[in-house]
């Protein structure tokens, strides 16, 4: 939903408030008058008009409240939950301007967090049939669906879902025989669950370092890292960047070297015609609240031999025979998925299009405002990759000589959450006497200078804009300039 879809103007009709309100389903929207929130009108408002002699086509705003509780942008959570109630459950935000930027509601407290999930496809209706037809846990229709819907999305020979993309990663390890004495290469600049699943499975994590351009894993670093006890490589796409698969791959089949794809971050990106998770002997998605789509938790592993899926799919279900039930033949993990999460998914599934034509737009407006200054650099995509356009992340340049963690702590000040990019893993306390690793400047480098904007397929492109302003006013101010009054759009 576009805040435009809650706003209309001061010589806007009550048929035309009556189309508003249904599309959003909220009750109510609110009346625009020189950029300035005027007044609102509710379903409940138009019908007493209605009744009242009113017709469709007088004006909304004459049976509309006068006087609507409108906040600040930069109101904190506490202040926005002491205005709502059950009789004000929708409350304009507004920025310094009096122009309405976003919305509270009892749902959405604040705005512009880093990621929130869109659920307004069929979700309710695909979660209502899993508990009225009692086929709720990891047995049901939505999973096989749901299965079948992202092997064809990448590609995949067989696709098992599991309770989260991190057991997805280890269940790949376990399902290719590695464990103790293997060496795992994997970026040292990625999220833990791609080295506690290594760790997990019993072998061990070689952090090396990355590509100074695309932030992914260096095959010159790849190539240094080799030992007689490499067994596999996890390239992981990191903020839905593919990483250079093709010669990945083939270093991996020169050197009979495993690939386990972390697509956690990656889904509907390509390299060439293919998508990734359609390289590695295994690869990984994650499907937590904040990926490109959710199932509330969950995850999914691709596998191209028959061999390892049969040995994955017992090891899901806690090593137990598909013949002989209670039969264990290995010691295995309960990795399944419940056919409520699947059933989100399915409905994620049936909005993907919209949701990437939507990230796009997304990408391209904040490239485009932030390119008007000389503050940032970009992720770099190879000419022949397209990413997913997944998180928003930008690294501020060397020569701006300020603290990236006191603009990410200035943004609130703006309703704005950011966050900082990931930590190297070789400065984890948790790896340190696990893992192998030497220096890793550029991941030390890109963790530094490197912060994430809100990326949520909610936002429209004044959302954008506002983020933007805000974003170069703060580093403005810490650099002692007078800010811009406004981007060009």
């Amino acid at each position: 939903m576009e805040i435009t879809d809650l706003k209309i103007h001061s010589e806007s009709t009550i048929a035309e408030a009556i189309s508003k309100i249904n599309k959003t389903g909220l009750g109510i929207v609110f009346i625009e008058a020189d950029n300035q929130i005027i007044g609102s009108i509710t379903d409940g408002d138009v019908r007493r008009a209605l009744l009242n002699g009113s017709k469709l086509n007088s004006l909304a705003n004459d049976c509309s409240n006068k006087k609507p509780i409108v906040l600040s942008v930069n109101s904190s959570k506490k202040i926005i939950q002491k205005a709502l109630s059950n009789s004000i459950k929708i409350i304009p935000l507004v920025d310094d301007k009096g122009a309405m930027v976003d919305f509270a509601s009892i749902k959405r407290l604040h705005n512009y967090m880093v990621m929130e999930p869109f659920l307004n496809g069929n979700e309710i209706d695909y979660v209502t049939e899993c508990i009225s037809t009692n086929w709720i846990s990891s047995q049901g229709k939505f999973v096989l669906k749901f299965e079948e819907g992202i092997k064809n999305l990448s590609g995949a020979n067989f696709c098992l879902a599991t309770s989260n993309g991190t057991t997805a990663l280890h269940l790949a390890l376990e399902s290719l025989g590695i464990g103790a004495g293997d060496e795992v290469i994997v970026p040292n600049f990625t999220f833990g669950a791609s080295v506690n699943s290594i760790v997990h499975a019993g072998a061990t994590p070689v952090l090396v370092d990355i590509d100074q351009n695309s932030w992914n894993l260096s095959l010159e670093a790849i190539s240094n890292a080799v030992t007689p006890k490499t067994k596999a490589i996890m390239p992981v796409h990191i903020y839905g960047n593919p990483c250079d698969m093709v010669s990945i791959m083939a270093f991996a089949e020169a050197n009979n070297l495993f690939v386990i794809e972390d697509c956690a971050e990656a889904l509907g990106a390509k390299i060439g015609d293919r998508y990734v998770g359609s390289f590695g002997d295994a690869a990984t998605f994650s499907f937590f609240a904040n990926k490109v789509l959710t199932t509330g938790e969950g995850g999914a592993l691709l596998i191209k031999n028959t061999n390892v899926y049969e040995k994955a799919l017992v090891l899901r279900d806690h090593g137990m025979s598909k013949e002989k039930r209670y039969w264990h033949e290995y010691v295995g993990f309960n990795y399944r998925l419940t056919n409520i999460q699947a059933a989100i998914g399915c409905a994620q599934l049936e909005q993907l299009e919209y949701f990437q034509n939507k990230r796009k737009m997304i990408w391209e407006s904040y490239k485009g405002y932030l390119n008007q200054t000389n503050y940032f650099e970009f992720q770099k995509v190879s000419d022949n990759s397209s990413d997913c356009h997944w998180l928003f992340t930008v690294l501020l340049k060397h020569n701006l000589n300020i603290s990236r963690d006191e603009i990410l702590s200035k943004l609130k000040n703006y309703g704005i959450e950011s966050r900082p990019v990931f930590y190297p893993m070789d400065k984890m306390p948790a790896f340190k006497n696990i893992a192998i690793y030497e220096a890793n400047p550029i991941s030390e480098d890109i963790s530094r200078r490197g912060l994430s904007l809100p990326s949520s397929i909610s936002l429209d492109k004044n959302a954008i804009k506002f983020i933007c302003n805000s974003l170069i006013s703060v580093i403005d101010s810490e650099l002692g300039f007078v800010s811009l009054e406004k981007l060009n759009v």
